[in-house]
């Protein structure tokens, strides 16, 4: 049997995530790296390496974090979702920050949509 508390969390992830997919849902969702792109993890933070213009990002352990979800294939929502739960801070903020992120790795030909 479940718990109540398990149900909440459940329900709380299923809305998060609905909640999240109507909010982007005229955004491009499932993202993926250009073949050109490497990514290394270290101790500071994650770098990502354009092999076509030789240039070099770098990431916050944040940003290291989204990276991994896109490469395991995750879409925007489920990254919103799991963020919101992970860490404090306002769901409104969290979607922001993202999106921009997200924004700038488009607009740098590091992910395409």
């Amino acid at each position: 049997m479940f718990s109540l508390s398990v149900v909440r969390v459940a329900l709380r992830t299923y809305n998060m995530r609905h909640r999240f997919r109507n909010a982007i849902k005229e955004r491009e969702i499932l993202m993926n790296f250009t073949e050109h792109t490497k990514i290394r993890k270290e101790k500071f933070g994650t770098v990502v390496f354009d092999t076509l213009t030789e240039k070099i990002f770098i990431t916050d352990q944040i940003g290291g974090e989204i990276l991994q979800l896109i490469e395991q294939g995750k879409d925007l929502p489920e990254i919103l979702s799991m963020l919101c739960d992970n860490y404090d801070g306002n769901e409104r903020m969290i979607e922001k920050d993202v999106l921009d992120f997200t924004d700038e790795l488009k607009s740098n030909n590091i992910i395409n949509v």
